[in-house]
């Protein structure tokens, strides 16, 4: 995907109000006046700009992707991210609609994306640091990892379909080079992007980093990722990528979609997941989280296996 770059224009929350209210099916669902409609600023990632705006009948989420890392301008990113984010989504709301959100407009000019408003959820990783997390959450995702997987492999459809989605998500090639190296590569040697407050992890580092065993086996991971596309992965699956309630689940944020290991899209989460439990002294979050990478576990076993 490409674009002029003069066509291109960063919207900022009255140009969302202007932008939505050129597009009747959409304004319909906000419902009342432009003017009155609410339009608040949400980013908190480091690649895009996230709105929510909402009116008398309900509300929208509006992302657009920037053509650079928001923390670091210098750090030039493709804007065909959210192209690649409402392709996933179109490929896996028939399998997962009570678990993701509906791509309801995107814009191949301006890069923006819009979905439905989850502004009555929390970040998974936030309610996992306050102890509030549902444990059901953890179910819902194993669902939702089983569903979007199965169905979007050679165990579900004809390899024809199969590989004409391969060929359009292996064009995502600039966000899997980032997962690639951050999270295959990076870690496993001296790099500007890794450093730590806590002085007592420095010999931790330099053991791993030290280690051929480790090197070996995350060398084999690498190729794996590469050379086993098995389904269309989230590839990004991590506590962050998640919003819940206490009853509702929504795995969002599918930019990094790509063809790969099924396991890829388990392993983030359940990493994340022991992560959060690592970093807790309270016992009762801890016994929280357990609970959470068992029931995940579970349900994506099961759930898969069924189907």
């Amino acid at each position: 995907m490409s674009t002029p770059q003069s066509a291109y224009r960063t919207v900022d929350a009255e140009g969302v109000r202007a932008y939505v209210a050129k597009l009747p099916h959409l304004a319909a669902r906000l419902g009342g006046n432009p003017a009155d409609w609410t339009i608040r600023e949400v980013s908190d990632g480091n690649l895009n700009m996230v709105f929510l705006a909402h009116g008398p009948k309900g509300g929208l989420c509006l992302k657009q992707a920037l053509p650079h890392v928001r923390v670091d301008p210098s750090w030039k990113m493709p804007l065909d991210r959210t192209f690649f984010e409402a392709s996933y989504l179109r490929e896996v709301f028939s399998s997962v609609p009570d678990l993701t959100t509906e791509c309801l407009h995107f814009d191949p000019e301006q890069f923006i994306l819009i979905v439905e408003s989850l502004a009555d959820h929390t970040v998974l990783r936030t309610a996992l640091m306050g102890g509030t997390a549902p444990e059901q959450s953890a179910v819902h995702v194993g669902l939702f990892v089983a569903r979007s997987t199965f169905h979007t492999s050679l165990f579900s459809e004809s390899f024809e379909k199969t590989m004409d989605r391969r060929i359009l998500f292996a064009r995502n090639q600039t966000l899997t080079r980032i997962t690639v190296d951050l999270v295959l590569t990076d870690p496993y040697f001296s790099h500007p992007r890794n450093h730590w407050a806590e002085t007592e992890l420095t010999a931790t580092v330099a053991d791993i980093r030290a280690n051929p065993t480790v090197k070996t086996r995350v060398d084999d991971l690498r190729l794996k990722f590469l050379s086993n596309p098995q389904a269309l992965l989230h590839g990004d699956l991590h506590t962050g990528s998640v919003m819940a309630t206490q009853s509702d689940t929504r795995v969002i944020d599918g930019e990094f979609a790509t063809y790969g290991p099924i396991g890829f899209d388990i392993g983030l989460f359940m990493a994340n997941l022991f992560l959060s439990l690592f970093s807790q002294e309270n016992i009762e979050k801890t016994s929280l989280q357990i609970k959470m990478i068992e029931k995940f576990w579970l349900s994506f076993e099961s759930e898969f296996l069924k189907l």
